[in-house]
């Protein structure tokens, strides 16, 4: 049986996380109705909870619907980062209800650190509590970002999982709720 269609919406804060996104959605299959950069964190939070509300009146007449937020935790640990989501929902309306298409990806520290485990396996197993950003590692990656999120996704798709940060592995599991 094929999956049905979902228009998603997506949040996201940059262009990593843009690059990455357009190719994980392509490749899953899912069809984003628009794609909204958000220039940082407090934006992807305060655009959440409008698109949240979009969806949640839409919903109503229209069941294919869904709302992928891309924000990196900022931290070692995405639990924080994943209350504040979750107290947003609250404040619109309730909690994530079981069928709601609702799926929250939360790179721990920052999305760089998935394109280094992903892109390069000798720098597997990644710190997650490691910038990855001022290494030369990913500043390699960055010269040609469209490239390093073609195969970043295409090493998520193949993965074998082992020693894979917990936040990826959470955010796998996220994808599921679309």
């Amino acid at each position: 049986m094929s999956r049905p269609e979902v228009r998603i919406v997506v949040v996201y804060e940059d262009e990593p996380h843009g690059k990455f996104v357009r190719q994980l959605t392509r490749k899953l299959g899912l069809r984003p109705e628009r794609l909204e950069p958000c220039g940082g964190c407090v934006n992807v939070l305060d655009r959440f909870v409008v698109e949240l509300k979009a969806m949640r009146h839409r919903m109503k007449y229209q069941h294919n619907l869904g709302l992928m937020v891309v924000i990196d935790a900022d931290k070692a640990s995405i639990a924080p980062r994943i209350r504040e989501l979750e107290e947003r929902l609250r404040d619109t309306g309730g909690p994530r209800g079981a069928t709601e298409r609702i799926a929250y990806i939360v790179p721990a520290l920052e999305i760089e650190n998935w394109y280094v485990h992903l892109c390069v396996p000798a720098e597997r197993p990644v710190d997650e509590g490691k910038d990855y950003k001022p290494e030369r590692v990913w500043k390699d990656l960055e010269k040609d970002l469209a490239a390093t999120a073609s195969q970043a996704v295409d090493a998520w798709v193949r993965a074998d999982k082992k020693d894979e940060p917990a936040s990826l592995t959470a955010a796998r599991l996220e994808l599921d709720r679309l």
